[in-house]
């Protein structure tokens, strides 16, 4: 296995003001450092290998001499269990595949070094695909921005696959105990595919938005695309929105939907990237011709004024068991099918029912429409990375500005950034020094993202404007 000189990181951990890039903003921190929280960690000498957009094929894998990032993916890595490969900032552009393995309890990790900005572009004419394909078992992906620069957003041919569409997907996963964190994905023609060999795999912190295109028919490519029949599948603390199709798409005409924990999400007004009006798809739907099984909705967020969460799809499929608890949902809930067991506790749903009396689910805050006033916010960590938490906002009285208590997360000295989840990699929307006090955040000031391609793909009721807003919080430094 390849070792480190450790002369040379002597040498480079003395720089430990350098200065590094990311999104628009700078950071001051050692570029070599993995920093989470307040502590910083070193990468283990002779763990670690290196990959950047000028590596090569037999590049040893030190900084002097990074892989080149296929060849790091690839079944001649020399990465092996319970080591990381640090990608360096840069756009790759391609559709890489990953072969590599760890083991059970020394997974293998692939990420950028910390603070640069490492993105992967679906946008390769001639070639089809996913911008990564995830085949192997025990390694966990995390912090990428994942997209396509391809702007045809448009087809004359219905059905999944046009021939005049060269757009690519965003991530496929294959990998049984895999994890894929914090990515960003965005405008490729699915966001993430989440299938069946996948077992016992996560998806946790991805930001996926603008994922699809639009037909004659109807929108197509959805933010997660997901079958499961062995153990279970994690969806967890995702932001979903926009885009041309659904966006948890957990269905099968003859495959398996049995198996899921999708908790702690956010998800808003998915399908609205198409430039037609009332377009608007499932924000979440869980459900085909084939039954449902050992289906966990918890702790979910939704936003919608049509649409929202659907379980069950096939009239006649008889259903097996579903909990649905604490989840906090303004938009549609609709109930499809039969079910064997239904555990509907502690809900607030605001927003049109099918088939859901509310009689038959006391303990639960259930009304056909968003409420008039009021607001309601949400602030949840982030558990891999403690420098990082998401704030959600209902709005309902549309006030200019919602006092947020953030204590739960920063300590006061904390240095802290707000991001809109509309601008992650632009400027701050708010930038301070915790003083303990409420943060007020503005509401409505940041417009939707667009779709690649399309520049009013986005438009009137589309936008949540004031109602309702998602922000990343960062904080860039600690108190001292």
């Amino acid at each position: 296995m390849h070792r480190i000189n450790f002369f040379f990181i002597l040498s480079f951990l003395s720089f430990i003001c350098a200065k590094v890039s990311f999104a628009n903003h700078e950071i001051y921190k050692n570029d070599f450092e993995k920093i989470d929280s307040c502590e910083i960690v070193v990468p283990e000498i002779g763990h670690s290998y290196f990959v950047s957009v000028n590596g090569r094929s037999n590049g040893t894998g030190s900084l002097e001499n990074p892989l080149d990032l296929a060849t790091a993916l690839s079944s001649q890595s020399p990465a092996q269990d319970g080591d990381t490969i640090w990608v360096l900032a840069g756009t790759y552009t391609g559709l890489y595949t990953s072969n590599i393995e760890g083991r059970q309890g020394s997974p293998i990790t692939v990420r950028p070094l910390n603070g640069n900005h490492v993105v992967i572009d679906t946008n390769v004419p001639g070639q089809s695909g996913a911008g990564l394909t995830i085949n192997g078992d025990w390694v966990i992906f995390r912090d990428f921005e994942v997209m396509s620069s391809d702007g045809n957003r448009e087809t004359l041919i219905d059905g999944s696959n046009p021939s005049d569409i060269t757009l690519n997907s965003g991530v496929t996963i294959f990998a049984e105990s895999s994890k894929l964190i914090n990515f960003v994905i965005h405008d490729t023609a699915q966001g993430i595919s989440f299938w069946k060999p996948a077992i016992n795999s996560e998806l946790y912190g991805n930001i996926i938005y603008n994922n699809g295109w639009s037909a004659p028919g109807r929108g197509h490519g959805h933010a997660i695309y997901t079958q499961n029949l062995i153990e279970t599948k994690l969806i967890e603390n995702n932001i979903i929105f926009f885009g041309f199709g659904t966006g948890i798409h957990a269905y099968t005409e003859n495959g398996s939907i049995q198996g899921f924990d999708i908790k702690n999400n956010v998800w808003f007004q998915t399908g609205a990237s198409d430039p037609r009006a009332s377009q608007r798809k499932d924000n979440c739907l869980v459900g085909g011709f084939q039954p449902v099984a050992r289906l966990l909705l918890e702790n979910n967020q939704g936003w919608s004024h049509g649409r929202g969460t659907r379980i069950g799809y096939g009239g006649s499929v008889a259903n097996v068991d579903v909990t649905f608890k604490d989840n906090y949902l303004a938009e549609g809930v609709w109930i499809v099918s039969s079910w064997q067991s239904i555990t509907m506790v502690n809900n607030t749903i605001h927003g049109s029912l099918i088939n859901l009396d509310p009689s038959l689910y006391p303990g639960n805050t259930i009304t056909t429409s968003h409420p008039d006033s009021g607001k309601k916010v949400f602030l949840e960590k982030n558990k891999y990375d403690l420098n990082r938490a998401r704030l959600t906002i209902y709005n309902y009285d549309d006030s200019d500005n919602v006092s947020v208590d953030a204590s739960s997360f920063l300590t006061v000295g904390d240095s802290y950034e707000i991001f809109s989840v509309f601008d992650i990699y632009g400027d701050a929307l708010l930038a301070g020094i915790y003083d303990g006090n409420s943060v007020s955040i503005p509401m409505g000031t940041v417009p939707p993202v667009q779709p690649i391609g399309l520049s009013d793909g986005i438009s009137g009721s589309d936008d949540p404007g004031k109602s309702f807003a998602v922000f990343l919080i960062r904080r860039t430094a600690c108190a001292q």
